[in-house]
């Protein structure tokens, strides 16, 4: 650790992400295995004849623990680095200057992930499903709470306030740019990799430039909540309001936004971020990174896994 710091640091990255995606898999194994015991011929991703309640329980729980150990583990091995989560409190004018132009930012990623779900339709690419909301309404908050809430507060901590963290001694866009690779990819879908790349390097910079990441979960929150808006939309709404709100909620997007552009240098959100320069006759930090074997199969065992996706 002490010759070579990033290598120590790609490797503990390497081990969180491969934790958390393990952790994923057995958890959600554990628990189809539970629901086919308690119902037979039910699982996880097919809750037929179970409470709605007990599945929207059961997710919470799930998301809370797949996301909780992977971050305290990662908290607990980053303190004898004097590595901290960034949290310091954000002026307010960069909030709402952030939030408008994040909301645009999404739409028009959005739009994209759209038009490359429908190449990749034609050439066989199977899209996920949505997933349903429940109709029950205390199951539908837990389901708000399940997909809105946690992800937001624990992927953030875990990614722009840990890993993100952890990589920016050698270089603020290496450290996004890292983060953003393994954020997108654990996603585990091609139509939507590239937007959430996007999505994620935008969050890397807010979390950067505000010195906290109490930014970026309030925008990743805001996407979420975005996102579950239209899905009730979709479900409860008929075509006709559902592209009313849909238009309004694009106008609102993109005329915030723009206006919001305006300000960006104003609240001190367009800025440079800090570069590293690599030491002559040393190895380039790229390189280095692909030497530690932990972060390097953990990097090949996503891309497998979401290419694989592309041929099920």
């Amino acid at each position: 650790m002490k010759k070579d710091r990033l290598f120590y640091s790609a490797n503990l990255v390497g081990l969180t992400v491969f934790l958390y995606l393990m952790l994923s898999t057995l958890l959600r194994g554990a628990l189809s295995l539970f629901l086919a015991v308690y119902q037979p011929g039910a699982a996880l991703h097919n809750p037929v004849g179970l409470p709605e309640l007990l599945i929207q329980l059961l997710n919470l729980a799930c998301s809370v623990v797949n996301l909780g150990v992977p971050l305290w583990l990662l908290c607990r091995t980053m303190r004898p680095l004097n590595v901290r989560i960034p949290h310091a409190k954000v002026p307010r004018k960069q909030l709402l200057t952030a939030l408008p132009i994040f909301l645009l930012f999404t739409t028009l990623c959005t739009a994209l992930a759209n038009g490359l779900r429908i190449v990749l339709d034609k050439g066989g690419y199977s899209v996920p499903e949505a997933a349903q909301l429940p109709s029950g309404n205390l199951a539908l908050f837990f389901c708000f709470i399940a997909t809105c809430v946690v992800p937001a507060v624990g992927e953030e901590l875990l990614f722009r306030g840990g890993i993100q963290q952890l990589l920016r001694p050698w270089g603020d866009w290496f450290a996004i740019l890292v983060t953003s690779f393994f954020f997108s990819f654990l996603h585990h879908d091609l139509s939507q990799l590239p937007s959430i790349f996007a999505m994620s390097v935008f969050l890397g910079y807010v979390a950067v430039v505000t010195g906290s990441v109490r930014a970026s979960i309030l925008l990743h929150f805001a996407n979420n909540l975005s996102s579950f808006l239209l899905l009730w939309a979709r479900q409860r709404l008929d075509a006709t309001n559902l592209l009313g709100l849909s238009i309004l909620l694009f106008a609102i997007y993109i005329a915030c936004g723009l206006f919001a552009l305006l300000q960006l240098r104003r609240v001190g959100l367009l800025r440079p971020l800090a570069r590293y320069t690599v030491p002559k006759n040393q190895m380039g930090r790229w390189e280095r990174l692909l030497y530690a074997p932990i972060c390097s199969f953990t990097a090949l065992l996503l891309i497998l896994t979401t290419v694989m996706e592309y041929f099920r």
